[in-house]
Parts: C-alpha cells; structure tokens; sequence
C-alpha cells in the first residue's frame, strides 16, 4: 500500500486482518473459496485498496458496491475511509447475510446490505443518481457493469470498474454503452503490482457520469446482461 501513496495505520491494520479472518473462516456459503488468511488479504484486501488509486475515492461521501459478494471491495474500502457511507449490493442472499454479518462483527457504522437486484436498485428514487463512486470488482463485461453502475451515480461521480485484462473490443463495445448511459470513459488505470502477489493484469476501469442518464436505463432484471448495450 506503501507503493500505492497509502498509509496504513496499526488500527486499520488490524481491522482489514480481521475482516480476512472473517472471509476465511464463515462456513454458512461459500463467498470467497479459500480460507487462506494470508491469501485472502494480498490477493482480495490489497486488491480492493487499490481503487484509491483513483483519487476521487479519497474525498467520496457516499459509496455502492455493485455485486459485493464477500464485501469486495467495498468492505476493505469503508474500513480505509470509515467516513464513507456505503451500500453493499448483492442479489444472493446467502452472501448478503454474510456481508451484515461482517458489518455487524467488524461495527461498521455507515453501511447498508441491500439484497436486491441492481436493476431495481437503479430505478428507486432513493438510489438513483444518489452516490459519489460505484465500485465493482470482476463482475460482468463492461458494457453491463456501466448499465448496473452509472444510474446509481450523481452526475459528476464515478464509477471504477476492477477488471483484469481488457480487450479493445470489450472496450469499444463498453464506450458506446457508457455513452448511452451518459457517461465516458475517464481513463483506464494500469495498478503496479509487487512480487509479493504476483504480477498478475489489474486494471481500474474510470467512468464518468457527464449527464442524467435516461429514464429507460437501466433495463428490467436479466435483459442487461443478455442483451448488452454497444454490441453490434
């Protein structure tokens, strides 16, 4: 984190080892498939940090976690920033119930379960065009991650989409959707991994809401990801 610009104080530390210890240890589902403590922390904790290399996350008010699953990375992100108030969306009630578990041992004030699809989630009023940033870590192909994530963002907020490699053509496919949406592509973040975990491909996908996106956005439940916008 040190490589990053971050400082990483003994509190959080120790609060960031015990969410870990969280993942690795629940045996109600299987919401991170390892139970490697060590594992767990530089392959998905460190991994979660990483969206602070988007600078904007730092001065964030209000944070979604689209697809949260085991809390990645929206749990590591609001124990850096415990100021944040997050939303940890996620459709699977199993994982669900594990994230207010991980909330409620680790006393996270601030945050929210929602277990409900992101479709609905960005059609209700008190949801949409409501957040700073949207996160979303390995979830679906870019062209989908924009239609779950851009109507839940104010106009001027930002999305970081947490992918691997990307080929031009998901990219292309995902600007004409992010387009349709009302928002660009701001960059694409390359994030400097270490030996210690690899020299694996991450990158921070940034998008930017320029404009409300429109009123028929996003679809109902199961069309977004059969039907992605920008293909063709």
């Amino acid at each position: 984190m040190a490589t990053w610009g971050l400082r990483l104080g003994p509190g959080r530390r120790e609060h960031l080892l015990e969410y870990a210890r969280l993942l690795a240890s629940y045996d109600r589902a299987n919401v991170i498939g390892t139970r490697d403590v060590d594992g767990i922390l530089l392959a998905h904790v460190l991994d979660s940090l990483s969206c602070f290399l988007h600078e904007p996350l730092l001065h964030a008010g209000r944070l979604a976690d689209v697809g949260s699953g085991g809390g990645l990375p929206g749990i590591p992100i609001k124990i850096m920033k415990p100021d944040l108030t997050a939303t940890l969306v996620e459709s699977t009630g199993k994982k669900a119930a594990f994230l207010q578990y991980a909330l409620d041992s680790l006393v996270l004030d601030g945050a929210e379960v929602t277990n409900t699809r992101v479709e609905d989630l960005g059609l209700a009023q008190a949801y949409r065009g409501t957040y700073d940033v949207v996160t979303s870590r390995a979830v679906a192909r870019l062209s989908v991650v924009a239609e779950y994530c851009v109507p839940l963002l104010r106009s001027g907020g930002w999305a970081i989409a947490m992918k691997g490699g990307l080929e031009q053509e998901e990219l292309s496919e995902g600007s004409r959707a992010v387009d349709a949406l009302g928002a660009r592509v701001a960059g694409i973040t390359k994030v400097p991994m270490m030996s210690e975990v690899g020299e694996k491909e991450r990158n921070l996908i940034i998008l930017e809401k320029v404009r409300e996106t429109p009123a028929r956005y996003p679809r109902r439940p199961g069309v977004v990801a059969k039907r992605p916008l920008g293909v063709g």
